[in-house]
């Protein structure tokens, strides 16, 4: 049975005192759930993302999708020009190859437990169909798992010494604890770019080190996140009223109101 929901959620971002982005110029996002809307990226993230850039805002996407799709959404997209990659494991850059941002991952060793996992554990995990275009992170399709079976399979996991995490798309084996904010924090750090002017947004459990307290000006969750308040070990200052890319152009009006004003 699964345990009782208990914590509370955080409070809206409706409820945020303006002063608290008067700050920002960084917009450091999730992708899947965050950005999308039923798993696609529509022209009113394309609009959101123009007036923010016109405005002066550079936007950072933060994603748990593979080294090659991301490359995409940093050439294409307006505001960025850089990004992160595989959960926090790579800066992606235009033009550059990919570059480390922590340790080398053992891919075999993670997909060997993936195949431990399916053998004793029935967990029926399916590598990604973007697995070609991964260089550190091994990933599979979430196909519907609920989060007691999640959180079955990461116990299983970590039993193996693997940690496992998952968003609303897919579910990934890693050597230590996904981190996308400390990925996030070194390429803010070589580029000059204090984190107190950054909000980070993020809907899924793969997201928590955007949330993380005291590394950003503001942590923001879709409305995704109260439903799943357990799943994360620190919860966002604020939390959207709706959800997927509804919730992040909540997140931009609220950054634009300013210099509406």
């Amino acid at each position: 049975m699964a345990s009782p929901r208990t914590r509370l959620p955080p409070a809206p971002l409706a409820t945020l005192p303006p002063e608290r982005l008067s700050k920002v110029r960084v917009i450091a996002s999730d992708v899947d759930g965050t950005l999308t809307r039923s798993g696609k990226l529509g022209p009113e993230l394309i609009t959101g993302l123009t007036r923010l850039s016109a405005a002066g805002f550079t936007i950072i996407p933060i994603s748990g999708r593979p080294a090659g799709e991301v490359l995409g959404l940093c050439r294409y997209l307006p505001g960025v020009t850089f990004g992160v990659a595989e959960n926090g494991l790579l800066e992606i850059v235009p033009d550059h190859a990919p570059r480390w941002l922590g340790e080398v991952t053992d891919v075999a060793r993670l997909r060997a437990v993936g195949e431990h996992l399916n053998r004793e554990h029935a967990a029926k995990l399916r590598v990604t169909g973007d697995a070609f275009c991964r260089l550190g992170d091994v990933a599979y399709e979430r196909d519907g798992r609920d989060v007691d079976e999640l959180s079955r399979l990461r116990a299983a996991a970590e039993a193996e010494g693997v940690f496992l995490i998952w968003s609303n798309v897919h579910v990934h084996l890693a050597e230590r604890p996904p981190d996308k904010g400390a990925g996030l924090l070194r390429l803010l750090g070589e580029r000059g770019i204090d984190p107190k002017t950054v909000v980070t947004i993020g809907d899924a459990p793969n997201d928590a080190g955007l949330f993380t307290p005291d590394r950003f000006a503001l942590t923001v969750g879709t409305a995704d996140v109260v439903a799943q308040v357990e799943d994360f070990p620190h919860l966002p200052d604020r939390v959207t009223a709706a959800r997927e890319v509804e919730g992040f152009l909540e997140l931009c009006e609220r950054l634009l109101a300013p210099a509406q004003g």
